[in-house]
């Protein structure tokens, strides 16, 4: 048992304004989820912060003294290796990449970075340096996430016989999710449609994209490739290779 943290980088959190004025950097949605749910999904465990002080009130670290502590670097997005090199890492060990940039690192105390043994990740990933990251990297996460959110589940039907689907294997409804007289074009890319998701009537979605719950794609809307519209949003009009973090209109 551990803790694990999601920790912010001073220079990352500069290069990341204004995104970066209200959140952790471990908060900012990319793909379907945010990098904080990422982890919390290869964890299975919740993820605490390590942030601003003006912050942490809101986003604080919780940390059970009683466990050695994993603090992971909160703008980098999980896969396979990275999950398998940072179970095994040992107490007072820093896993680091190639270029020396800090991934994640282990310790039951106060860090002191030249005690720590460094063990070089040779793998790929995925990192967000700065605001052009997020819709650079959105299509391949979005198709990261699709896999991750959907495997061994079922979708929901498609029950509205005016809505057309190109390549339904591509396509993922939620529960409760209402499609009416629209079409879903997967050949390209996946579609993924939250919980209690709308997509009103002539409206047209080309994957690679993802609605998140609650959210709303208005009369005649034009969703083009790479696009993720954050939870509880309400979009229209013609939207390409973009990002809305969510609660926006």
């Amino acid at each position: 048992m551990a803790n694990f943290v999601l920790f912010d980088n001073q220079t990352d959190r500069k290069n990341l304004l204004p995104l970066s004025f209200l959140r952790p950097l471990s908060l900012i949605r990319i793909g379907i989820l945010t990098i904080q749910e990422k982890w919390e999904y290869y964890l299975q465990q919740t993820c605490s912060f390590q942030t601003e002080a003006y912050l942490s009130e809101k986003y604080p670290t919780k940390i059970d003294e009683q466990h050695p502590s994993v603090y992971i670097n909160g703008t980098i997005c999980p896969n396979k290796q990275l999950y398998d090199a940072i179970l095994d890492l040992k107490e007072k060990q820093m896993l680091i990449d190639k270029k020396g940039v800090v991934i994640a690192y282990k310790t039951t105390s106060d860090v002191n970075f030249e005690a720590l043994e460094n063990i070089i990740f040779e793998y790929s990933f995925t990192k967000i340096s700065y605001s052009f990251d997020i819709f650079g990297y959105n299509g391949e996460q979005i198709q990261e996430d699709f896999k991750l959110i959907t495997k061994n589940r079922q979708s929901q039907p498609i029950t509205d016989p005016h809505t057309i689907v190109y390549k339904p294997e591509n396509v993922f409804i939620e529960e409760g999710a209402d499609l009416k007289a629209c079409v879903l074009n997967a050949e390209k890319g996946v579609i993924y449609i939250g919980k209690n998701a709308q997509i009103q009537e002539m409206s047209v979605i080309h994957g690679n994209f993802a609605l998140c719950e609650g959210s709303v794609v208005n009369i005649g809307g034009k969703m083009r490739g790479d696009t993720t519209i954050g939870p509880y949003s309400k979009v229209g009009g013609e939207i390409s290779n973009s990002v809305i973090f969510g609660y926006s209109n």
